[in-house]
């Protein structure tokens, strides 16, 4: 039967329209990244407020020294900290707190002291300190997600060991020796760039934020498929749709329809990213190669293809939506696998791991774009091209045996088949 594409287009056309008039496409546009901007903001903000918390409590130390090392020691800690509440702002909030430090004779006085709040945390230094290095804090409480409160305590231990030895200069450089430390690192022109928490943070949200828009955007339109199919089967409403067109009609112009929609998720998302982005880049300069870019159209291309092949068989072989959607959590979940992993991949872009889950076609899409944004990875061409073919050959073979099993499984209703009957399907549908 000749595929007519203009009864293809027409459908392409009706799924459009239905998808992007739904609540939930305007919901997931604005839904998803808000929900990742809150995330992002109270993990950022909260690790901030944590650490001020930590410090604010901190309002004095007890000391009981038994090796007589500290004795001229400051009576006082003066420590400081960042406020970055937004990790690429200009001007960064920077809260300054004192710590009084009080000596005492023995450990039942400093006990006294800790369980009555006269002192917030108590500090013991055995005799044998030197040569073990041991220590022993005790405090009424402790937070599990900061330990803001011990660098004030080792620069003072290290302001205590120098005092007298050296002038405030030399005494001041050595409780922070790496306060002001540059550090330079190449990237992938061979240049060394400054490199600060401002430009770590952004090594790993580039390859994060692109990995997991491209993952979302290529689930989403395969869910968008999947719901489509696993619907309009149930309700019946495919043999009145299969009266007037084929089956290949039908399918060519579901994919091209909702994967138009999910093109326009994708430039929606971009267009609300762009005001952050320039503002981060202003901070942090960003290199994007086009090619990069061009590769990112390519892999989403693919992968929908791949992906929205899958969901299609699925939705066409299922009975109700219940069903689809159990079949179809386990190929969605291989699309985010390489999240699991992101710090792996991330550390060591040009090793096994990474390049073995870009070569394999569930995971190629979005682990291929972790390792081309990764900072100082440079990624060999023939890797890209090899992925990509593989991708590509992956996502022509699913197509076509999505379409076999389609033709047959749209009028199929009652049971879901087995796995052979699905293979009996594939070879001869």
């Amino acid at each position: 039967m000749t595929l007519s594409w203009k009864k293809a287009l027409t459908i392409a056309r009706r799924e459009f329209v239905t998808t992007v008039r739904r609540r939930g496409f305007l919901f997931t546009a604005l839904g998803t990244p808000a929900y990742f901007a809150l995330v992002m903001s109270i993990s950022i903000g909260s690790s901030a407020h944590e650490a001020r918390d930590v410090l604010r409590a901190f309002r004095s130390l007890g000391v009981v020294d038994s090796t007589g090392l500290f004795e001229r020691a400051e009576r006082s800690i003066d420590t400081s900290l960042k406020m970055d509440e937004n990790p690429f702002a200009q001007n960064v909030e920077v809260r300054s707190f004192r710590i009084d430090v009080h000596f005492f004779e023995d450990m039942a006085s400093a006990d006294s002291a800790l369980r009555t709040d006269e002192v917030s945390q108590v500090l013991v230094i055995p005799a044998d300190y030197l040569e073990t290095g041991r220590l022993r804090r005790y405090a009424r409480k402790s937070s599990i997600f900061s330990s803001a409160d011990r660098r004030p305590i080792a620069s003072w231990l290290v302001g205590g060991l120098v005092a007298g030895r050296l002038d405030s200069l030399q005494a001041a450089r050595a409780m922070r020796p790496t306060e002001q430390i540059q550090l330079y690192t190449l990237d992938k022109d061979g240049r060394f760039q400054y490199s600060d928490d401002r430009r770590d943070l952004l090594d790993f949200l580039l390859p994060f934020g692109f990995a997991m828009l491209l993952g979302l955007c290529i689930t989403v339109g395969g869910q968008y498929l999947l719901y489509g199919v696993a619907t309009e089967k149930e309700s019946r409403i495919l043999e009145s749709i299969l009266c007037n067109v084929s089956a290949e009609e039908l399918l060519a112009g579901k994919l091209l329809g909702l994967g138009s929609s999910g093109l326009l998720l994708v430039a929606f998302w971009i267009a609300l990213g762009i005001p952050f982005v320039g503002a981060a880049a202003i901070a942090v300069p960003v290199n994007l190669s086009p090619v990069v870019l061009v590769a990112a159209v390519c892999y989403f291309a693919f992968g929908y293809l791949f992906y929205a092949s899958l969901m299609t068989g699925i939705g066409s072989i299922t009975s109700n939506m219940r069903e689809a959607q159990q079949f179809a959590v386990w190929f969605t979940f291989s699309n985010f696998a390489p999240f699991i992993v992101i710090t792996m991949i991330l550390s060591n872009p040009s090793g096994p791991l990474a390049t073995g889950l870009s070569m394999f076609p569930p995971t190629a899409a979005t682990t291929m774009l972790m390792r081309l944004t990764a900072p100082s990875s440079v990624v060999p061409g023939w890797q890209v091209l090899l992925s990509l073919v593989l991708l590509a050959g992956s996502s022509l073979l699913a197509l076509m045996v999505s379409a076999r099993v389609f033709r047959i499984g749209l009028l199929m209703y009652g049971k879901t088949p087995n796995l052979p009957e699905i293979i009996r399907w594939a070879r001869r549908g």
